[in-house]
C-alpha cells in the first residue's frame, strides 16, 4: 500500500505544475488494458497426461501513466509507469510499478538533435533492424489488437530495437549539387557485465547520408557491437562485430510511372580477442539491388529485388529474432507426464507476449521451420541468395478490390553437412474485397484472403541428407458491421507443414557443431468468433471464442486443442 500511495502523491503534486503554468508546458497521456482468458484443453494428449491442469483462466489489468514534461523550448522529457495487476492479486497484493520509459531529448546549438536514455534504434535491413516476427503479416483483423498490443508491450514501432543510450544527428543544407547531408551516430548498451567473466558490451551505430540533385541519395552505414576491456575482473576476453555498408537510392519519373532504384552493399566482420578455442571468421559481404516501380493512375506496382548474403555474414543488429521459440508459454507452459516444455503454436505466437525478445543477441536463435524456413532472419539471414518479384494492384475504389502477390526463389551459397545445397521458394497472394462497396452498402463487409506456400528440397549426395519440405498457411477474415462501431468478425488460419528437414545446432561462436532431425507431419488451426466495439480510433473492446487445435500424425499422443474464451478491452489516450 506504501507504493500505491507514492504513485498517487506523485500525480497529485503534478498536477497543479500543469494546472498553474503559463503555456502548456506538460502534456499527460497514457493506455490501459484489461486481459481475461479462460481456457480449457482437450485432446488426445489428456488421455495419458495426468499432470496438466485441464482449465487455466488468467488475466491483468494494467494502466501506462505517462508525462511530456518541456522545461524549456528545445528539451523534453517523457517518462512513463505502468501499474500492473495480475487477477491472482486481490486488494493490491498483486500490484506491480516499474518505470516503462524514461528519456531526455532536446536541440543544441539551433542544429544537433540528441536524445538520451531510452531509444527507439532502427538504420538497414543489414545493419540494425527489427525484422517481423512469424505470423506476424496480413493476419485478419479479428487478431490485430492482440498483435498491436505485444508490438506495444515490446516497443517494436517501426521494425526498431528499444534500447538505452544516446543519439544525436545534425543537417547540412546545400545549394548545389548536394542538397542535404545528414549525420546520425548512437552508442547504447547491450549487455551488463557480471564483474566476473563477462564484460560490458556496447552496440555503437552512424550513418552520413548525403541527398543530391534531388533524387539521388548515397549513404554510409557503420555498426559495431564490442566488449569493453576491463570491465570484468577476471576475464580479458572481448568480441566485437562490426557492420560497413553503402547504400543509394533514386527516384525516377518517366510519364506516369515513379521508379525506385535501390541498392545496398557491404560486409561484417566478427572477432574474438584472447577467448579459448574461438575460431578465425572470415568477413562476410552481402549485396542487395532493387527496382520499384508505382503507377499512381492504374494503381499498380511492381517490385524486384536481387539479393546475395554471404555464409560468414553477422549482424547482431538486423540477424536478432522477435520471436523466441525457447521460451515457455504464459498459458499451459508445460505438458505430458514428463512435464516438457509445451511448443509454441500458432495460438501462442499471434497472442502470447512471452514468445516475444527485446534483446539483440550475438548468435543464431532457433527457428521453427513450419513457420519460416526462408528467411528466418529477415533479409540478413546468412548463406542465402535470389530473387523476389512483389506485384500489388488495387481498384479505383481502394475499398473494393486489392491484390497483393510474391514470388521468392532462393537457394544456398554453400551447403551445411554436404555439398548439396537447400533450394527454397515461397508463394504468396492477398486479396481483400469490400462486399459492401459492391452493393453500396453503408454497413461493412468486408473478406480477406492470404495463401502462402513455402517450399525447401535438397537432393543428397549421400541419400540420408535429402530434404523435402512444404509448408502452406491459408489466413481467412470476415468483418460485419452490425451497427456504427459495431463488428461481428470471423477468422480462421490453417498451417500444414510435412516432410524433413536438419536444424543446425550452434555453439557460442554461431559454429554449427550438430544438424538436428526435424520430421512433421503437422496440422495447426486456429477458428475465432466474436465481436468488437470501436468506442473510438484509439479505444476498442473485443469478446472472442478461439479454437487452436495442434496436431503432429507423428506424434499422435501429443494432439490437443485450447478452448479459450477471450476478453480485451484497450485503451490509449
Amino acid at each position: 500500500m506504501k507504493h500505491i500511495y507514492t504513485y498517487l502523491l506523485l500525480c497529485l503534486g503534478l498536477l497543479p505544475l500543469a494546472i498553474q503554468a503559463q503555456e502548456k508546458k506538460i502534456d499527460f497521456f497514457g493506455s490501459g488494458r484489461f486481459t481475461f482468458n479462460n481456457s480449457s484443453l482437450s485432446g488426445n494428449l489428456i488421455n495419458k497426461d495426468t499432470t496438466t491442469a485441464r482449465k487455466q483462466m488468467t488475466g491483468a489489468t494494467l494502466f501506462d501513466f505517462g508525462l511530456h514534461i518541456r522545461p524549456s523550448e528545445n528539451t523534453e522529457i517523457k517518462v512513463t509507469t505502468r501499474v500492473q495487476n495480475d487477477m491472482t492479486g486481490f486488494w493490491g497484493g498483486g500490484i506491480i510499478f516499474n518505470l516503462r520509459e524514461l528519456y531526455l531529448r532536446g536541440l543544441m546549438f539551433n542544429r544537433i538533435k540528441y536524445q538520451v536514455g531510452d531509444l527507439n534504434t532502427r538504420m538497414t535491413a543489414y545493419t540494425l533492424f527489427n525484422n517481423q516476427g512469424e505470423l506476424s503479416q496480413n493476419n485478419p483483423a479479428a487478431f490485430n489488437t492482440f498483435t498491436e498490443v505485444i508490438a506495444y508491450d515490446k516497443f517494436y514501432g517501426q521494425n526498431s530495437w528499444r534500447q538505452q543510450g544516446a543519439t544525436a544527428d545534425i543537417g547540412f543544407d546545400f545549394n548545389k549539387y548536394v542538397n542535404h547531408i545528414h549525420v546520425t551516430g548512437l552508442i547504447t548498451k547491450n549487455k551488463q557485465t557480471d564483474y566476473f567473466s563477462s564484460p560490458d558490451r556496447l552496440f555503437a551505430g552512424s550513418t552520413i547520408q548525403a541527398k543530391m540533385f534531388n533524387q539521388l541519395s548515397i549513404a554510409y552505414n557503420y555498426t559495431n557491437a564490442f566488449d569493453v576491456q576491463k570491465t570484468a575482473m577476471f576475464s580479458n576476453a572481448l568480441f566485437s562485430n562490426a557492420v560497413n555498408s553503402f547504400e543509394v537510392k533514386e527516384d525516377l519519373k518517366v510519364k506516369d510511372l515513379k521508379v525506385v532504384l535501390g541498392g545496398e552493399f557491404g560486409k561484417s566482420n566478427v572477432t574474438y580477442e584472447n577467448t579459448n578455442n574461438a575460431p578465425l571468421i572470415n568477413d562476410g559481404m552481402f549485396m542487395d539491388g532493387s527496382i520499384n516501380i508505382d503507377n499512381k493512375k492504374k494503381n499498380w506496382n511492381i517490385g524486384i529485388d536481387l539479393r546475395s548474403v554471404e555464409t560468414n555474414f553477422r549482424s547482431i543488429g538486423a540477424q536478432s529474432r522477435r520471436v523466441d521459440f525457447n521460451a515457455v508459454a504464459s498459458e499451459y507452459p508445460y505438458y505430458t507426464n514428463r512435464e516438457s516444455a509445451r511448443p509454441a503454436n500458432m495460438l501462442s505466437v499471434l497472442t502470447d507476449g512471452n514468445y516475444y525478445n527485446m534483446f539483440l543477441s550475438p548468435t543464431l536463435k532457433d527457428y521453427n521451420p513450419a513457420y519460416e524456413n526462408m528467411l528466418p532472419y529477415g533479409k540478413a539471414t546468412p548463406n542465402r541468395q535470389g530473387a523476389e518479384v512483389k506485384l500489388a494492384w488495387n481498384h479505383s475504389n481502394k475499398n473494393l478490390v486489392k491484390i497483393s502477390g510474391n514470388a521468392s526463389m532462393y537457394n544456398e551459397i554453400t551447403g551445411q553437412g554436404t555439398s548439396a545445397i537447400r533450394n527454397f521458394s515461397n508463394f504468396e497472394i492477398l486479396a481483400d474485397l469490400g462486399v459492401n462497396e459492391i452493393y453500396k452498402s453503408n454497413k461493412k463487409l468486408h473478406i480477406g484472403l492470404f495463401v502462402k506456400q513455402q517450399n525447401t528440397s535438397r537432393n543428397g549426395t549421400e541419400g540420408i541428407d535429402k530434404i523435402d519440405f512444404i509448408s502452406t498457411q491459408i489466413k481467412v477474415g470476415v468483418e460485419y458491421e452490425i451497427i456504427p462501431n459495431l463488428e461481428i468478425q470471423l477468422a480462421g488460419i490453417l498451417l500444414n507443414a510435412k516432410g524433413n528437414e536438419f536444424l543446425a545446432q550452434r555453439n557460442s561462436f554461431n559454429e554449427i557443431i550438430f544438424y538436428k532431425s526435424y520430421n512433421a507431419d503437422l496440422q495447426e488451426t486456429i477458428l475465432l468468433g466474436g465481436i468488437n466495439y470501436q468506442f473510438s480510433k484509439n479505444n476498442c473492446l473485443k469478446i472472442q471464442y478461439q479454437q487452436a487445435d495442434w496436431n503432429n500424425k507423428l506424434l499422435v499422443e501429443n494432439q490437443y486443442a485450447i478452448n479459450r474464451l477471450a476478453i480485451i478491452y484497450n485503451l490509449f489516450f
